[in-house]
Order: C-alpha cells, then structure tokens, then sequence
C-alpha cells in the first residue's frame, strides 16, 4: 500500500508542475492578449495558446479536484504549499476570464 501511494503521490506531483508550466503559459496568454504581441514565431505563439488557453484549464481542473480529495480525506500532499496555492489561485482566474468575460 505504501507502493502504491507513493506512486499516485507522484503522479501527483508532475501534474501540478504540469499545471504550474501550463498555468505560467496561460498568464502569458493573458499579457499578450491585452498588451501587443511580442512574440514572432507563429510556432511558438501556437504551442502557448494551446497551453495556456486550452491545455491548462482541463490539467487545473484534475489536479485541483485531486487535491480537494486529499484534503477530504486528511492525507498530506506531497506538493509544495505555494505551488498548490499558485494553481489554485490561477484556476480561479480562469473560471472567470472563461465564464464571466468571454
């Protein structure tokens, strides 16, 4: 059983930094979005957005479910607490740009 935990605590982990990348990619969006566009590549400018504006919210949404399962049950995350408070506070960032401003 330990096995087991420590594998799912770990898949765990390398989602949040999943969502955190995501996350840092939807926030640039963002920028982009309201400033000018100062990226060039056409690429890169894709690889981004669908990082950030489609990719993060679906990861955000797992992860933060997952982590509101664990605090349900009272198991300790093995997440970092400013990087669980990070993808939490840019989850509900993007509940509201996607629901309330679009």
């Amino acid at each position: 059983m330990v096995f087991y935990t420590k594998i799912v605590m770990r898949l765990l982990l390398f989602l949040q930094r999943v969502a955190f990348i995501c996350n840092i990619l939807f926030l640039l969006c963002l920028t982009i979005l309201f400033t000018h566009n100062f990226i060039e590549s056409r690429d890169l400018q894709g690889y981004i957005i669908i990082l950030g504006l489609v990719v993060s919210f679906f990861i955000g949404l797992a992860v933060n479910i997952w982590e509101l399962l664990l605090l349900f049950n009272r198991k300790i995350s093995a997440v970092p607490k400013w990087m669980r408070m990070f993808n939490f506070i840019v989850f509900i960032i993007q509940i509201i740009y996607y629901f309330f401003t679009t």
